[in-house]
């Protein structure tokens, strides 16, 4: 078996490209844990294995297929002989630096640490990045490792898209309907869907959500959501400039208004105080202020 391991030299390079070519027999490759992989099968059948939590379908995959591993265990890709891919192995670290500096970031990393397995399509948008990436490492010049991060960015992008649809268009999950929620609520809480919405995504009644969303949260879809959305506003208005209607509509409230009624009714301030009782701790030096539970 082929251990899978990032390559020696600069530490912003850890990113590993493998091309599957026709073995003439079968082909173990070792992916470490807490490295995330994806797998571009062109021709061909290979098997993952010590990777419980796998849907059935990417534990067994027939070309053409794509299938994405999120960083966690290792795991152990069986390639039939005759197979022909690309393996993509990247470190938790280097997904962290790839995702966008956004508070797209924290939604993307939900949805990024499910599996995924679907057919690879001819015009599959992630194959020119995943070659980009491969002529980057090839050339090595001015720039490459920044490139190769922007590439991996926009994979990461395109697989958030992929995981999204896959998430709402099954109707059952081994994770279960409450984390199914919590996943959902990481890409649509600045869409402001209701919890009817959510309901009806994940194809259950909305009290039967409720219920299962209070055992796993202690609290009701509706506060769940109220919460994670003030904790992108604390952080807006603790870590930017921006102004509070900005941060507002960031957060998807078209009425700044609305947004400041929204912020008080949940924190007891108006955001303008908040910011100001934060800048006033900073300026006296204290460090060690709450954000918002």
């Amino acid at each position: 078996m082929t251990n899978i391991s990032p390559p020696a030299g600069d530490s912003r390079s850890l990113l590993t490209l493998l091309r599957i070519k026709s073995p003439q027999t079968r082909v173990g490759y070792g992916v470490p844990a807490g490295s995330a992989c994806l797998v571009l099968l062109f021709a061909g059948r290979f098997n993952v294995t010590l990777v419980p939590e796998m849907p059935e379908e990417a534990q067994q995959s027939e070309a053409p297929r794509l299938v994405w591993i999120p960083a966690g265990k290792a795991a152990e890709l069986t390639a039939e002989a005759g197979s022909r891919g690309i393996i993509m192995l990247a470190p938790q670290q280097t997904l962290v630096r790839a995702l966008p500096e956004s508070l797209l970031a924290d939604r993307m990393g939900i949805v990024l640490k499910q599996a995924l397995s679907q057919p690879l399509g001819a015009n599959d948008a992630i194959m020119p990045l995943v070659e980009g990436i491969a002529a980057e490492k090839q050339t090595s010049g001015p720039g490459s490792f920044e490139a190769m991060e922007h590439y991996v960015g926009l994979i990461l992008l395109h697989l958030w898209r992929l995981l999204g649809a896959n998430l709402v268009s099954h109707e059952r999950s081994p994770q279960g309907l409450a984390e199914r929620f919590l996943m959902l609520a990481g890409v649509h809480k600045h869409q402001h869907w209701t919890v009817e919405d959510y309901a009806r995504a994940l194809g259950t009644k909305r009290d039967r959500l409720g219920v299962a969303v209070r055992r796993a949260t202690g609290l009701s879809p509706q506060a769940y959501l109220h919460r994670e959305i003030m904790r992108d506003a604390c952080e807006l208005l603790a870590s930017t400039g921006f102004p509070v209607s900005q941060i507002g509509f960031r957060l998807g409230f078209v009425d700044p208004a609305y947004f400041n009624r929204f912020f008080t009714r949940q924190s007891g301030q108006s955001p303008g105080k908040y910011r100001h009782v934060l800048r006033h701790r900073r300026e006296q030096g204290d460090r060690t202020y709450a954000a918002w539970p």
